[in-house]
């Protein structure tokens, strides 16, 4: 058993608990099978921390939220959500939206396929406020 940290995601703590010879990972909330809460994420860092995941040789995903899975472009499909969560909500507080304006703006349903919990425009505004925050710390650095 390897315990990993990839970087900050979910969480500034993320661990993953790697099993080699079963080619199993268990990623807390760092990977859900659904939408995951975004309350206290790193966005950018979260992307990357997801990209190590994909680089580790497994098969099945134990993930701390939602039903086990072992298809990698779930993980991929996550990463693209995230990015489009960014892009989208950088633009729309520059249009002077607010967090809770963007919440119900954003469009991600392109990736209701993989997550179905997805079912119009909209995402959760506890993770729209985070993004907020963190686009403002972004722009402190």
């Amino acid at each position: 058993m390897e315990l990993l940290f990839l970087g900050r995601g979910h969480t500034d703590g993320d661990t993953v608990v790697y099993l080699p010879t079963e080619k199993i990972v268990a990623t807390g909330d760092l990977m859900e099978s659904t939408i995951a809460y975004m309350g206290d994420a790193q966005f950018d860092e979260w992307v990357t921390a997801l990209e190590a995941l994909k680089k580790i040789d497994w098969t099945l995903d134990l993930p701390g939220h939602g039903t086990p899975f072992r298809d990698k472009s779930r993980v991929t499909a996550f990463q693209g959500y995230l990015r489009d969560l960014v892009d989208q909500g950088r633009r729309l507080k520059a249009e002077g939206k607010t967090a809770e304006e963007a919440a119900q703006l954003v469009d991600l349903t392109k990736y209701r396929d993989t997550f179905p919990q997805i079912q119009g425009k909209g995402a959760d505004i506890r993770g729209v406020r985070r993004l907020y925050v963190w686009l403002d710390e972004r722009a402190k650095k």
